[in-house]
């Protein structure tokens, strides 16, 4: 991994200019060659045109939450981590015989939890202060 990083750099440094050049095509020629590559690539690696279509929606919905202004990467870590989450959370489920006590039994993963969920209702819990603090005054 390191001989790899290591190999980028040396070849990456040079081409910092010749890269930084493609910010000066226009749009209009840009965004048809990066829909066209990803295409190609999402096409070459599975044949599918399943994926094609998912590849497309997931691109509508991205562009959707663009204009709306969500923020894009706590979805992208969603999508990353998710799928890992997921296989941690069957194991754990196998490991006790199909029940969600290991959540709260342990001091730690409940902890982790109950931060989890303070964090979600954090932005909530202001708001409905600050409503609050208003009608008071």
């Amino acid at each position: 991994m390191y001989f790899g990083n290591l190999i980028l750099l040396v070849l990456n440094l040079p081409l910092i200019p010749i890269i930084a050049k493609i910010l000066r095509v226009p749009n209009r020629f840009l965004t048809p060659s990066i829909l066209f590559f990803s295409f190609m690539g999402v096409n070459l690696v599975s044949f599918n045109s399943a994926d094609l279509f998912i590849m497309l929606v997931i691109g509508v919905i991205a562009v959707i939450f663009r204009i709306l202004e969500y923020p894009l990467a706590p979805m992208l870590l969603g999508f990353i981590l998710g799928g890992m989450l997921e296989d941690n959370l069957r194991r754990s489920l196998m490991i006790w015989d199909g029940t969600y006590n290991f959540l709260w039994e342990r001091p730690l993963t409940l902890i982790i939890l109950l931060l989890t969920l303070l964090v979600l209702l954090m932005p909530m819990l202001i708001s409905t202060f600050k409503k609050f603090a208003y009608k008071t005054m």
